[in-house]
């Protein structure tokens, strides 16, 4: 797909993988609509985007509230005439426990990580059908195939995503519109300090040296452009994925081992 005077809405454009995305896009001659619940941060990255040649414009958003999501496609319509990429970006995360975790925080992530791409692509959807074409990426995650220790709910929202872009692929094909469903690994973003936390023990993954940001925003561009479907960013989070199928006993021995130790996390105090 040629990017250059593209129409592209990217959430949770504020920071991470979103804000990468959304300069990758810019760079590529892109006209780009930064949603995200953080203002500061999303006037922040289009200061960054100035020096390219496709718009930037900012649109505080929270894609939990469908009218919301709808004022921000209307918004982009109005001001560039449609939409041509859409990027599934804003999420959060939550470590603890499944038997004794807040259910509402559970809910609360739903909310966010799957119907928030739900409101998205019922926004979007109409405006692409008229033009007969359109590029969804939704940003699941290597979770989403390999779940770990208190990251259940999280993982389930991933997976969630992976399960809605494959229907959909087959839902919209006729109406011109490519489904892309990009899986990163760790990454090295505000994610991780950002989540919701229910345990006093930090998890494991906070120690990774996680794949830079802008390495995941140059491969979902590539992605569009190269028209692929189910897309990894490194070939260890492909093999990684890959072992989990041929041999899950020896993944979860290892997951357990690297997660649990010799005793469980202490669940926050009050």
């Amino acid at each position: 797909m040629e990017l250059k005077g593209a129409r592209v809405i990217v959430t949770g454009a504020s920071s991470g993988i979103g804000r990468a995305a959304a300069l990758e896009f810019a760079r590529a001659g892109s006209h780009v609509v930064q949603a995200a619940r953080d203002r500061a941060g999303l006037e922040s990255a289009c200061r960054e985007a100035a020096g390219f040649s496709g718009r930037c414009l900012v649109v505080p958003a929270d894609v939990s509230d469908r009218a919301q999501v709808q004022a921000l496609v209307e918004r982009a319509v109005a001001e560039l005439g449609g939409v041509d990429v859409l990027v599934n970006n804003a999420g959060l995360g939550l470590d603890a426990s499944v038997a004794d975790g807040s259910v509402d925080n559970v809910r609360y992530l739903f909310d966010v990580n799957f119907f928030g791409a739900i409101h998205c692509i019922q926004a979007v959807a109409p405006h692409m059908r008229r033009q007969r074409r359109g590029v969804i990426v939704n940003v699941s995650s290597v979770a989403g195939r390999i779940a770990t220790p208190y990251s259940a709910a999280y993982a389930a929202t991933k997976a969630a995503l992976i399960a809605l872009s494959d229907a959909m692929r087959l839902e919209l094909a006729e109406d011109g519109i490519r489904v892309i469903c990009v899986l990163p690994g760790y990454t090295a973003t505000e994610f991780h300090r950002n989540k919701l936390r229910e345990l006093a023990t930090p998890s494991p993954s906070a120690a990774l040296r996680g794949v830079p940001a802008q390495k995941v925003g140059r491969r979902i561009v590539q992605a569009v452009q190269r028209e692929e479907r189910t897309v990894y960013v490194t070939a260890g989070d492909r093999l990684a994925v890959l072992l989990k199928e041929l041999a899950p006993g020896l993944v979860d021995w290892g997951l357990r081992r690297l997660w649990l130790g010799s005793r469980r996390p202490k669940p926050l105090g009050p």
